[in-house]
Parts: structure tokens; sequence; C-alpha cells
């Protein structure tokens, strides 16, 4: 009887656990990017290496906006309208992207997109971050997608993506800071700071 009544309460006891514990590759995107929206504005701060080269860089978000900043490249995007600034040829590149283009261009897209192009599981987590990994089902603008998410906070740690052609980039955020207060103006491209750079636009 004390041995029934022993095995009755463990598993009352892991039915209460293991659901806490059974999240889903999907759920746990679903939170980390649940998270950057409750950051509301937000710069990342990461470091990217691709073919053995490495550089830092930052990335300012709202909402769908944002401004990537490479070093060498500079990227403003207001929702609607992209600009393309490269720092070396003092020229600036005018767009209107599809949702498929911003894709290739802002690595934390993927926290909008990955439920449409890729099939999602878990990879090889550890106590401090979950693994996700996102492989193409022939939609996806990359061939594979390996994400890292901090358990606590639920940011992005990093971002490894393969390319159809086999070009691997790999992202890691070395900083998150939410709760900025960025203007419209942080998301456009501004000439006046660039008096010298030559625009294309190609709208």
């Amino acid at each position: 009887m004390l041995m029934r009544r022993y095995t009755i309460l463990l598993l009352a006891l892991l039915s209460t656990i293991l659901p806490l514990h059974a999240q889903t590759a999907t759920d746990i995107l679903d939170q980390s990017a649940a998270a950057l929206k409750a950051a509301g504005d937000a710069r990342i701060d990461f470091t990217a290496n691709m073919d053995g080269s490495s550089g830092k860089g930052y990335i300012k978000l709202q909402g769908k906006k944002f401004v990537l900043n490479l070093g060498g490249m500079i990227t403003w995007f207001d929702g609607k309208t992209m600009w393309s600034y490269v720092v070396k040829n003092e020229e600036v590149t005018v767009t209107e992207p599809t949702a498929a283009q911003i894709a290739k261009i802002n690595p934390y897209s993927f926290l909008q997109f990955y439920k449409k192009g890729y099939k999602t599981s878990m990879g090889k987590s550890t106590p401090k971050e979950h693994e996700v990994i996102l492989q193409s089902d022939g939609a996806g603008q990359y061939k594979k997608v390996v994400i890292r998410v901090n358990r606590k906070t639920h940011y992005p740690v990093s971002l490894s993506m393969t390319t159809n052609a086999d070009t691997q980039v790999t992202i890691h955020c070395n900083n998150v800071k939410g709760q900025q207060k960025f203007t419209a103006s942080t998301f456009t491209f501004n000439p006046k700071r660039y008096p010298k750079a030559e625009v294309v636009d190609l709208r």
C-alpha cells in the first residue's frame, strides 16, 4: 500500500514537472520573439564570422524597422524603403525590398519568419542555453539555421546560418539593450551626414 501511494505521488509530481520542460523548438522561438518584442526599441551588439574573417557590428530594432551597421556597410530600413551605404565607395543604394530580401539582410528576421519555410527541431541544449535547428523545407532563404537562446532571458545568443551555396555565417550576440528610445530618423538615411555619397535609386 505504501509503495502504491509513493508511485501515485511520483506520477502526480512528474505530471506537473514534465510539461514545464517539454518545450518544442517553436515554443522556444516564440518566447525569444516575444522577449525581443517586450524589450521595445533594442540594440544588439554582435560579432560576425564568415569564411574565416570576423568583424563587429550592431543592429537597432524597432518592430520591422532596423539599422544594421557592419562597419564597412550601413543599412537603414524604415519598414518600406531601404538604404544600403557602402562606406568605401561612398555610394548608397535605395530600394523597396521584399520580405524575402529583408530576411537575407536582417539576421533577426528569423524570429518573425521562422514559421514559414522551415522545419524546426531541438538541437544540443545546455543548462544555460536552448539550441534550435531550422531546416529549410525548400522555401527558406537559408539551407539551415541554428539558433541558441538564453534560457533565462530568452534572448538569442548566437545564430549560425548556412546558405544554399554552403557558405556559413555565424553571429554571436555580445550585448542586448532593451527599452531604448529611437526616433523615426534612426531608420532612414540622412544625406547631410554623408554629403559625398552618390545615391543610386533603384525603386
